[in-house]
């Protein structure tokens, strides 16, 4: 008889540890399993094999100047679409998280190829679609192509792998370019103070805020990736001392998602600060 209680409380045990494996088995991500370096089991413990039906995206700038950061997304949709995880990597560059999305960590596969993201825990859907916020910084070798490389899974986060689906995301090419062109040729001053859009990234339109402390004749200009004026929000105008913002509207000057950097200058001071539009 008690050799029969002892055996049912091994069996009732090793039950209760298999339900907290399995729970656990699928609550925090793991990286060292996007197609980087020729992996191809990718997110095999939510299926063994990825799902075309699974629509897993990288989006951002397609060129980026050495050493730049910027902010990409990676989205998820279809498949269960109650939350979703991911493993984001990067053949030169970095990725790293930012302050725009918490639910991702950093953390180095045990190759040591580099750090990669993953998720925390799964994290919700809201409406069809999952996005990751991360943040890409360029190598500082310019002139050559980088490579961002990602995976997705879209579960039904019941804490078991059935019905879970996954697919890699196309792997995304960036441009890195000479750091040449624009460039921040600040001059600190204390008549002038110029600051940070909000939000950023933004879409449509977003917040440029400056102050002066003398009157002074001011251009506004924005620039994009390659140099090109594509608006001019200030020309030589006049502003006595004080605070300002200016709205800058992206579909007012059909603008596309990516980098631009917004210059401010008057006859003897600039500073040019750099923003994202993401649409």
């Amino acid at each position: 008889m008690k050799f029969i209680k002892t055996f049912s409380l091994i069996i009732f045990l090793g039950f209760i540890f298999l339900i907290y494996e399995n729970i656990m088995a699928f609550k925090n991500g793991i990286v060292g399993f996007t197609k980087k370096g020729g992996m191809t089991t990718g997110c095999a413990c939510h299926g063994f094999d990825p799902v075309d039906s699974v629509s897993v995206r990288i989006s951002g700038p397609a060129s980026l100047r050495a050493n730049d950061t910027a902010i990409y997304v990676l989205s998820i949709a279809n498949g269960p679409a109650v939350a979703g995880g991911c493993d984001i990597s990067t053949s030169l560059g970095r990725v790293v998280t930012s302050a725009l999305d918490t639910t991702l960590k950093s953390e180095e596969p045990i190759t040591g190829a580099g750090f990669e993201l993953t998720h925390k825990d799964p994290k919700l859907f809201k409406g069809d679609t999952l996005k990751f916020y991360f943040k890409y910084i360029a190598p500082s070798t310019p002139n050559v192509t980088d490579t961002i490389f990602a995976n997705g899974n879209s579960v039904n986060n019941d804490t078991a792998s059935d019905n879970d689906k996954w697919n890699y995301a196309n792997n995304f090419l960036i441009n890195i370019l000479s750091p040449v062109g624009i460039s921040n040729n600040s001059v600190v001053v204390n008549s002038f103070e110029l600051q940070q859009n909000y939000p950023n990234p933004f879409n449509p339109e977003t917040k440029i805020q400056f102050s002066i402390n003398k009157s002074s004749n001011l251009s506004l200009t924005v620039y994009d990736m390659n140099g090109k004026e594509v608006a001019n929000l200030l020309n030589n105008k006049l502003f006595t001392s004080g605070d300002y913002s200016v709205t800058l509207n992206a579909s007012q000057y059909n603008l596309t998602s990516g980098v631009y950097f917004y210059k401010l200058s008057s006859d003897n001071f600039s500073d040019v600060k750099k923003m994202m539009l993401l649409k």
